[in-house]
């Protein structure tokens, strides 16, 4: 019990470490925020390429621990790789170390990062991808830094993306902005389409 207890607290460490790969000033990224969201797009780039539910469901688990090792090792960002080095491979053995199901977790992690099965291509995909939105995200807000990032990450990373899927998402994303899907969803225009709706108040035909 305490092993599994100690592995939940672990995953909560990641709500404190920010994502340091790049320096962005303003970034509102930390490491969980980030895997929950490569999980979330993991799942779409599966069924994207045609995989199984099952497949999918388990690029979600496997996107959802693949920083997991960071509670123990920290995120370093580009600089910092060139003068420490980082024993993931130690911190995730220590992590799953005592569990039932750790050396489940452990054949997870290997096959993400051997990068040779389409489910954990999906997933680095999945992982690129994220760390594009947000850069996107925070050059929509004024970050001149992300915008730099984000032009070289899309001129560089794209292109070596395991899926196709990966590529069409990213090329989707550069022609949209980060409220697009609400203002679809509610605005004609530049008018609201449905004030009421609009407002949060519910009205004769709302549930």
């Amino acid at each position: 019990m305490k092993k599994v207890l100690y592995l939940i607290q672990q995953s909560g460490m990641l709500f404190n470490i920010r994502r340091s790969l790049k320096q962005l000033g303003s970034s509102y990224d930390n490491v969980a925020s980030h895997s929950h969201q490569t999980a979330v797009i993991a799942y779409c780039l599966c069924r994207m390429e045609s995989f199984s539910d099952a497949d999918a469901q388990k690029a979600v688990t496997m996107a959802v621990f693949h920083d997991l090792a960071e509670a123990r090792s920290g995120d370093a960002n580009f600089i910092e790789k060139h003068y420490v080095t980082q024993d993931d491979t130690r911190a995730v053995k220590d992590q799953f170390s005592g569990l039932d199901f750790g050396s489940d977790l452990g054949k997870l992690i290997e096959e993400y990062e051997a990068r040779v099965t389409p489910v954990s291509r999906c997933v680095k995909d999945a992982d690129s991808l994220q760390q594009i939105y947000t850069e996107w995200v925070l050059y929509w807000q004024g970050n001149k830094l992300a915008k730099m990032w984000f032009d070289s990450d899309f001129n560089d990373r794209v292109p070596g993306m395991f899926t196709a899927s990966a590529k069409k998402l990213a090329l989707s994303l550069k022609d949209s902005h980060p409220n697009e899907w609400w203002w679809s969803q509610f605005m004609d225009n530049d008018a609201a389409k449905d004030l009421n709706k609009l407002l949060g108040q519910k009205t004769k035909n709302s549930v």
